[in-house]
């Protein structure tokens, strides 16, 4: 991954995923402030869907978002990362200055990360807000889809 990372991998730590590079135009939106962000997680049959302004784009291969408020979600996140399950994120931006995009990131948890330099810089700046986190979840990119207008539903990487 090269982050220089300490962390908690779960599973098979060597296997070779079948992670799909995030398009430019969606990692503009997942890394826009403005933008609206959601994490959605599964609990047995129950769906659990949360606001995550923390949720962006560190490179084409890595989604990453903090556990700040998380209860329910972090709980999911480590089972889904422990069983390979299949978790989904969404980001949609509308206003002034172009037309509105929405897409969604389908993803497989790849670790939690509690220190390091992406621990350290997305800490420092949350601080700044007035908020502390437990750590950073890494998310690797299965599917993008995008989710706006005739192309709703299209799959594009």
């Amino acid at each position: 991954m090269g982050l220089g990372l300490d962390y908690i991998c779960y599973g098979n730590k060597d296997e070779i995923g079948d992670f799909v590079p995030i398009p430019k135009e969606v990692q503009d939106v997942y890394n826009d402030p403005a933008a609206i962000k959601v994490l959605a997680t599964r609990s047995g049959d129950d769906l659990h869907v949360i606001p995550l302004g923390s949720l962006r784009v560190m490179d084409a291969n890595t989604i990453v978002c903090a556990s700040i408020h998380m209860r329910e979600a972090h709980e999911n996140l480590r089972v889904a990362a422990e069983t390979g399950a299949k978790i989904s994120t969404l980001a949609v931006k509308t206003g002034p200055g172009g037309p509105p995009q929405a897409y969604q990131v389908r993803c497989r948890v790849k670790a939690f990360v509690t220190s390091g330099p992406l621990f350290e810089v997305m800490n420092e700046n949350l601080k700044k807000r007035g908020m502390e986190m437990r750590g950073v979840w890494i998310l690797e990119p299965l599917e993008v889809l995008d989710q706006f207008g005739p192309n709703a539903g299209k799959k594009i990487a």
